[in-house]
């Protein structure tokens, strides 16, 4: 009996043995496994209730809340990989040429050698056909005909002959009141939403490429659009995105940046078109779920 069990303990029937028990663990003491599950699917739902979210949008509110700092965190890792990777190649080629100097110098071969004690004859040439174009040029053969010069009337300064240019124009209309009221009239402040505030809303205005249902370019910025969600179990984010295609086809809109993502620091913007919120026309078409307008 005592040799069984120092075989059991140190022997390969003792490495089985606690291989199997480790892996048999979760059927032997079932009742604490299904304690742990419970007591995690309670916080799970428990949980969310603490920063405001009702009971219908708690899944809604985990993928808001972690899809964007899971992508964040996958980029990231994705490239110091890769930057890594480049580093220690780098490292390795400069080791094997250094080596490579060291057992077999480069020697000089008999054409190396020949083109050294060569005369460079071809600088002494270009410098002297510089010379000679310069201080030498030569007469041309051809007759020039002068015009005769022609005066032009001149009009008299006024401001009102002077068309504005494009650019003066576009200027002049961003610069112009675009919404009525203040900015915080149009939206709302969720800090369950993991987002970073500005005191002062920065502005965009120009043109825009529509990315997606709840996202687009405009001025060389990417920015979501603040407040609204459009979850793809509920809604049609191709009708989304086309109807914001043909909203702002050709047209130049205004876009508030009111915070930016923790995660990812995207910018999150109110954007305006004839004065009305494009972000308000997405929920009112019935193509998004209104999170944080008024």
């Amino acid at each position: 009996m005592n040799e069984w069990a120092e075989m059991r303990l140190n022997g390969f029937l003792g490495f089985i043995h606690k291989c199997v028990m480790f892996l048999t663990w979760p059927l032997r003491h079932w009742k604490i496994l299904l304690s742990i599950l419970l007591l995690l699917i309670v916080l799970f739902f428990t949980v969310p209730f603490f920063y405001g979210v009702k009971w219908n949008e708690i899944v809604d509110w985990y993928k808001v809340k972690y899809s964007e700092s899971w992508l964040a965190g996958l980029t990231s890792g994705v490239s110091k990989v890769a930057t890594d990777t480049v580093k220690k190649s780098e490292k390795t080629i400069q080791i094997i040429k250094e080596k490579a100097v060291k057992i077999s110098p480069e020697a000089e071969t008999e054409q190396t050698a020949k083109q050294k004690n060569e005369p460079v004859r071809f600088v002494t040439w270009n410098v002297e056909k510089f010379t000679k174009s310069k201080y030498h040029p030569q007469k041309s053969s051809k007759k020039i005909k002068l015009k005769a010069p022609t005066f032009a009337k001149i009009e008299p300064y006024s401001e009102q002959n002077i068309p504005l240019s494009k650019n003066t124009e576009a200027k002049s209309e961003s610069f112009a009141p675009y919404y009525d009221g203040n900015l915080s009239d149009y939206y709302t402040i969720r800090r369950d939403l993991d987002l970073v505030y500005l005191s002062e809303s920065e502005k965009l205005y120009g043109k825009v490429d529509i990315i997606d249902a709840n996202s687009l370019y405009i001025d060389n910025t990417f920015v979501y659009l603040y407040g609204i969600f459009t979850n793809p179990n509920n809604y049609d984010e191709q009708a989304a995105q086309l109807f914001l295609e043909k909203l702002t086809e050709g047209r130049n809109l205004h876009c508030d940046i009111v915070a930016y993502t923790t995660q990812s620091q995207a910018a999150t913007a109110l954007c305006f078109l004839d004065g009305k919120l494009i972000n308000q026309q997405l929920v009112d078409a019935e193509l998004a779920e209104n999170v944080a307008l008024k």
